[in-house]
């Protein structure tokens, strides 16, 4: 199997990649990184007493951005939702009729957090371009959350304004007036008819130019709300240099890409378009997606929701060069029945992340389709999704690797308990630095103080470097269970299940799913003389939390729960045990 590039020999696999390997591109990214006065130069910037790659030309603002793009590109078509399609001057043009309300009708101001609740929509992407011009804070919410979810963060994060679809909205809407807390609604219905709506703001402001209001790198662009180790929520505060970088860096990965396999300059086979399969309140589709589809001039076609059958539809019917979604999405589009009668030869990057990829995965990609190459990224909330990578002959290679640093923004290290660095080949904590890592979690400075250390943010994942600097996760630090792409705390969901009258103790943890990566598992041990149902739990936690967060298997402990020597349950004992009879249980 040949693919266009510079050859890539691999030992061991009967396939040949002709793709340059990654030592190659990441060398042509630092001779870019030297070139005085080229679009990726760097430079060195002191930021809390650490030296940070910096990017010297770098837009100063998201607004300066956008408005750089729309020039470029006006009536290119960007974003495609259903049967609805918009030029990117047509998205710019709503988000500045939406900016021009958010000012006169809010009172919107530099500093303010405005919260989006909603679906992916075209109109979340035009809120946030609204939101960040004018000085406001984006705080992007979880659309699967339940009502207590919602209500924390948006109490947390001191919202002034909610936008919100319809089920979202009839949700929240009793508790918003409650709290004087006004809230606008996108693609209303029948129940939100007296709300305040999306659409008719935009239209009374139609054709009003983006209001212009002065913002430099350190302004605070967005809080996302990224579920850890320690319960509840925490709002992850980037500021626009944050962003922007992460965006330049893939923009400057692509350009050494090009360099290095001979592309530069070439007129690609079809116009790059991109499929968005994962919601826009996770930084892979803001960032990776949305953004930098925006940045680069890129198509982009908008799923109303996960399906494999209409994904191959669409990939067809739009050409499709970009997928990109957790593991999940490409095993069911490359396992699905009705594959074959369509045409995917459009499709030449088949991307991956949030969670891991199983390693047979990555060969399975490349034999099903024809042109296209599996990649991967390693990217979290607090790192804008910058991290590492590995794709073309490295990821068939090393199918278990995460990747490799982005260099020269990007540098990993992986540090043993003593803080230092742990060598090569040995496991320790992963640790990023880079100057698009967040800047604190909102109103919490002591778990900020514990994230970072000499300007490496923790991430929490246990794993090691080879000898060529790929790095790979063995495990967890944190106490989290990836399900899907989704984190959840265990903290979180122990916490709940501790609220219902019947429970003495509980243990929630990860159980192995094919499909999903990791489902949520748990044991309780009921207080004496009381009787649970474990449906009757679920529903209970279900009024609560997010679906995705209600564990999927249950068992009653007639025992009280295992623990270590220093009086802490033994999860990992348990686990183990749990998922030894989920196994058995299934064969």
């Amino acid at each position: 199997m040949l693919r266009k590039g510079n050859n890539m020999n691999l030992q061991n696999q009967d396939i040949n990649i002709e793709l340059a390997p990654a030592e190659v591109i990441f060398s042509e990214m630092n001779k870019l990184a030297l070139e005085s006065g080229g679009d990726f130069e760097i430079i060195q910037r002191h930021v809390n007493g650490e030296n940070f790659n910096v990017f010297k030309n770098l837009s100063e603002n998201l607004p300066s951005m956008y408005q750089s793009v729309v020039q470029t590109h006006a009536d290119k078509e960007f974003l495609v939702y259903l049967n609805q399609r918009y030029s990117f001057n047509d998205i710019y043009q709503q988000a500045s009729a939406f900016a021009q309300s958010l000012q006169q009708d809010y009172n919107i101001k530099v500093g303010d957090s405005v919260v989006i609740a909603m679906r992916n929509y075209p109109e979340w992407i035009m809120a946030f371009m609204a939101i960040t011009s004018i000085g406001g804070i984006v705080v992007p919410l979880n659309a699967w959350w339940q009502r207590e979810e919602f209500t924390y963060a948006i109490e947390h994060c001191e919202a002034s304004l909610v936008i919100a679809d319809d089920r979202r909205f009839v949700m929240l809407k009793d508790w918003l007036s409650q709290q004087s807390i006004p809230a606008i609604v996108a693609r209303g219905n029948d129940t939100t008819a007296n709300a305040t709506n999306f659409e008719q703001l935009v239209s009374k402001n139609q054709n009003m130019a983006m209001p212009d209001v002065y913002l430099n790198r350190n302004s605070t662009a967005c809080i996302f709300y990224t579920s850890g180790s320690t319960g509840r929520p925490k709002g992850a505060v980037s500021n626009h240099e944050n962003l922007l970088t992460s965006l330049h860096t893939w923009a400057m990965l692509g350009t050494g890409a090009a360099i290095a396999n001979n592309t530069l300059g070439e007129e690609p086979p079809n116009a790059p378009c991109a499929l968005m399969t994962v919601p826009l309140f996770h930084v892979t589709a803001c960032h990776v997606l949305f953004l930098l589809s925006l940045y680069t001039g890129r198509k982009t076609v908008m799923m109303h929701k996960w399906d494999a059958l209409e994904a191959l539809k669409l990939i067809e019917q739009e050409k499709v060069t970009y997928f990109n979604g957790v593991p999940t999405m490409s095993l069911e589009l490359m396992s699905h029945p009705q594959l074959d009668k369509f045409d995917t030869s459009t499709l030449t990057d088949i991307s991956a992340g949030g969670a891991a990829r199983p390693a047979d995965h990555v060969r399975k990609l490349y034999d099903q389709f024809e042109q296209g190459f599996p990649s991967t990224g390693y990217g979290l909330t607090e790192t804008n999704a910058l991290g590492s990578v590995n794709g073309g002959g490295d990821y068939v290679y090393k199918p278990n690797s995460v990747g490799i640093a982005t260099s020269p923004i990007v540098d990993i290290k992986i540090l043993n308990e003593t803080g230092t660095e742990a060598q090569q080949g040995k496991n320790g904590e992963i640790c990023i630095k880079s100057i698009s890592n967040v800047i604190e979690y909102w109103r919490n400075p002591q778990a900020t103080k514990e994230s970072f250390i000499k300007g490496y943010f923790r991430t929490g994942d246990l794993g090691y470097k080879d000898k060529d600097g790929f790095v790979y996760i063995v495990d967890r630090v944190k106490d989290i269970i990836i399900r899907g792409g989704e984190n959840i705390s265990c903290v979180e969901v122990e916490a709940e299940i501790y609220k219902h009258p019947s429970i003495k103790e509980n243990s929630v943890f990860a159980l192995p799913d094919e499909r999903l990566g990791e489902i949520v598992g748990a044991v309780v041990q009921l207080k004496p003389d009381t009787y649970i149902d474990i449906e009757q739990l679920r529903s209970f936690l279900a009024k609560r939390l997010a679906g995705f967060k209600v564990p999927a298997f249950v068992w009653v402990s007639e025992q009280p729960l295992s623990r270590l020597g220093s009086g802490k349950i033994n999860k990992n004992q348990l686990k183990k045990t749990y998922a030894e009879k989920l196994l058995a249980r299934d064969q």
